[in-house]
């Protein structure tokens, strides 16, 4: 029993890995971004349940940590990464999801904009690295996080194929949009901006007023505009991070 229970963390984050290498092979073989988008969310399912059932089982370990930042670096570096790389290939050859050309090997001649897609994953593992080696990083991430960032690049899959209407619908296949994407991103990653994270130590509405307020407003978005809402609600929960440090000083 209690090599199972020390297991069982383990196990799901391989889990999530594997949804990670799931996601890039749909992205790059099928080019459909929704389903790639649900892989990368059901990873961040299991990275949030790897992590709470080794804490109610007693079982953080070094290993686990370590396990579960590789894995982070496949399923919310390189698997968004090449869901940008699509997007911004798409904005060179059509902005049609389902436009018929290579993935793979895609037009010569193509600009460094498409392959600054992959510095999202260059930048995710640099986040992971400054978060294993920094032990301020509890309560409070330093930076976005990279389930986070992850999610706020495939919600720009789901924009792209989604029927409903959208603010960023009208330039999402602007490769120059992309590209800000990436560096915004990017830096957010390895920045030193304090981002608020869910471990509640109490339930009281004082001390988590913040995150009641984040998790209000994102049910209402993602209500409002679908898978698509992620990206607001990503924002909004950078501008409230901001807003905590500035004024309110919640841990």
């Amino acid at each position: 029993m209690n090599k199972l229970k020390r297991g069982l963390p383990n196990f799901i984050t391989s889990l999530g890995l594997v949804c990670g290498c799931i996601s890039i092979v749909i992205t790059t073989t099928q080019g459909d971004l929704n389903l790639a988008g649900y892989f990368i969310m059901a990873a961040a399912v299991f990275d949030f349940f790897d992590g709470m059932v080794a804490r109610i089982f007693k079982v953080i370990s070094e290993f686990g940590k370590q396990l579960d930042s590789l894995a982070d670096v496949i399923s919310f570096g390189v698997a968004p990464a090449m869901i940008m790389y699509r997007l911004v290939l798409l904005s060179y050859v059509g902005s049609s999801p389902e436009s018929d050309f290579d993935v793979i090997h895609p037009p010569a001649g193509i600009s460094v904009i498409l392959y600054s897609s992959f510095l999202i994953a260059v930048f995710s593992a640099l986040r992971l690295a400054k978060f294993n080696t920094d032990t301020e990083q509890v309560k409070v991430f330093k930076g976005l996080a990279t389930p986070a960032n992850a999610l706020l690049i495939t919600a720009l899959g789901f924009i792209s194929e989604s029927s409903r209407a959208f603010p960023l619908e009208g330039i999402i296949f602007n490769r120059y949009f992309l590209l800000g994407m990436t560096i915004i991103s990017c830096a957010l990653l390895v920045s030193n901006i304090r981002m608020f994270s869910f471990k509640f130590s109490s339930f009281g509405f004082r001390e988590n007023s913040v995150r009641y307020v984040f998790l209000i407003f994102a049910v209402a978005l993602l209500l409002a505009y679908g898978l698509p809402g992620f990206a607001p609600v990503i924002i909004l929960y950078i501008l409230l991070s901001l807003c905590n440090n500035w004024f309110i000083r919640m841990v």
